[in-house]
């Protein structure tokens, strides 16, 4: 498995190794540390999946210092040119990632011509699609982890997100071309590339990395119905793509004293009788948390729990100091994540579970994680009138909705208040009648949305791929990694 990421905050590529480890699979996670060396001795364990994060490799930079031991002093021109080649490509990557970041998106350059001349020398320079030379750094992660698949000579290769299918399908081709057994490949879209929240540079660099490389996977997996139909209209994919939604993982053994955690209300020691309103999960202007605390003057008496990676975030201290602005700051907690399978048992003891995530294209198409965690918490839900989030909500009457801005829209500031008084209303309603709420949580409706349920559909693929079903293992592994 290879995930461009440090793993530590990726639920579903955890939960997929340790599920796949645990119906038999042997199972070698390969994530991305920048403080890592390209070719790393250490290793740990989710469950029963060995855990191995590298850094980048530099290939050009390697050649040449093992070229300079060994050539004679009449190659000594095959060693410049070699130099020169690296110099020239880092100078490529660098010029492009500086004109990335500093050109407004095509079509925002408005009359500035400065603007307007960098999005014309852009749209030059940087063409669609060209992801091996805005997203270079993918290449070196590939040179990284190249030896090590080889190595471990996989049946299959489950490549996550946006910027790994390349590198699985580029392996699985190496592999075969030296005669090995070609490893099937799976692309795992976690997300609608084209509807991320990124500079438009960044999106074009993925869209063609990704329309490049999903008709050369063996199979595609994504984390919706709605996303899987896109997928197969976009690219004329030949199959719907095999959907594995983000559930929770609900039956795991007790791992003992780690296995128990601590209720949110515990944690911030707060009473059973106050109300407590709770946001799981990344942080960032696009997930509407803002809203939650503009609300607070129209919420008496409510608190807000972030649960969020790191409290000291320039963003999650905007939203605290906000909450300070409005008179609230005693009623506004930051409190670190816990484990994956432990997040449903943590945030039970809150009294709602809030999604105040903005429109995006990708915002609209799935139930995101903590959709399916506060579902296990069985907390009511209150959500932005994002499509797939909003009718699952009302179909099933576990919480209300209310309105939101767009992203194009985050920073105006009347809309802001709509939004807030709107997500005030709403939540106002579930306060009003908890327990009517909660009473959806039918055990039924609960065991079909875990992530139990989901595992045997990636098992199922692995074996057909693999054209091999190895036994399970016998008892349950601890999931933190170790």
């Amino acid at each position: 498995m290879l995930v461009a990421n440090d793993i530590t905050r990726d639920s579903r590529v955890q939960k997929v190794a340790y599920s796949a480890a645990e119906a038999g699979f042997d199972v070698l996670l390969l994530g991305y540390d920048a403080k890592a060396p390209a070719s790393p001795s250490a290793s740990t364990r989710i469950g029963a999946a060995k855990v191995v994060r590298t850094g980048l490799s530099n290939r050009f930079r390697l050649q040449a210092d093992r070229y300079e031991h060994r050539t004679a002093p009449a190659d000594r021109a095959r060693l410049g040119a070699l130099r020169a080649a690296s110099f020239a490509a880092r100078m490529d990557y660098k010029a492009r990632r500086r004109l990335m970041k500093s050109v407004k998106e095509p079509g925002t350059g408005g009359p500035n011509v400065k603007d307007r001349a960098k999005e014309t020398l852009w749209k030059a320079y940087i063409r669609d699609g060209d992801w091996r030379r805005t997203a270079r750094h993918l290449l070196l992660l590939e040179d990284a982890w190249s030896a090590i698949v080889e190595d471990f000579r996989p049946d299959v290769i489950h490549a996550h997100d946006m910027h790994t299918p390349g590198i699985g399908v580029r392996i699985a081709d190496r592999i075969a071309k030296a005669g090995g057994t070609r490893p099937k490949v799976v692309y795992d879209a976690h997300e609608f590339v084209a509807g991320v929240h990124m500079p438009t540079q960044r999106k074009l660099a993925y869209t063609g990395l990704e329309r490049e490389f999903v008709r050369k996977a063996d199979a595609v997996v994504t984390v919706s119905s709605t996303l899987a139909d896109m997928l197969k209209e976009k690219y004329g994919l030949r199959s719907r793509p095999t959907v594995v939604a983000n559930a929770p993982m609900v039956d795991l053994a007790d791992d003992g004293p780690a296995g128990r955690v601590r209720g949110i209300r515990e944690t911030i020691g707060l009473a059973d009788d106050v109300p407590l309103l709770v946001y799981s999960g990344a942080i960032s202007p696009a997930r509407g948390v803002d809203v939650m605390v503009e609300a607070l003057p129209l919420l008496d008496g409510a608190h807000v729990a972030i649960v969020c990676g790191d409290a000291r975030d320039p963003y999650v201290r905007s939203l605290v100091a906000r909450a300070e602005e409005l008179g609230a700051g005693d009623r506004v907690h930051t409190v670190p994540y816990v484990a994956p399978h432990q997040v449903p048992e943590f945030l039970s003891s809150a009294t709602i579970g809030a999604i105040p995530i903005l429109h995006t294209v990708n915002h609209e198409v799935a139930l995101i994680t903590k959709y399916y965690e506060y579902m296990h918490g069985r907390l009511p839900i209150v959500v932005s009138d994002v499509e797939a989030m909003a009718e699952k909500t009302a179909e099933l009457g576990n919480g209300e909705v209310f309105t939101v801005r767009t992203t194009e829209q985050v920073g105006d500031a009347g809309l802001r208040k709509r939004d807030a008084e709107s997500f005030a209303e709403a939540a106002g309603k579930v306060l009003a009648d908890t327990a009517r709420y909660s009473d959806a949580y039918t055990e039924s409706l609960l065991a079909e949305n875990s992530w139990e349920g989901q595992a045997q559909v990636l098992v199922d693929l692995y074996a057909a791929l693999a054209g091999k079903r190895p036994e399970p293992l016998a008892g349950r592994r601890p999931f933190a990694e170790r």
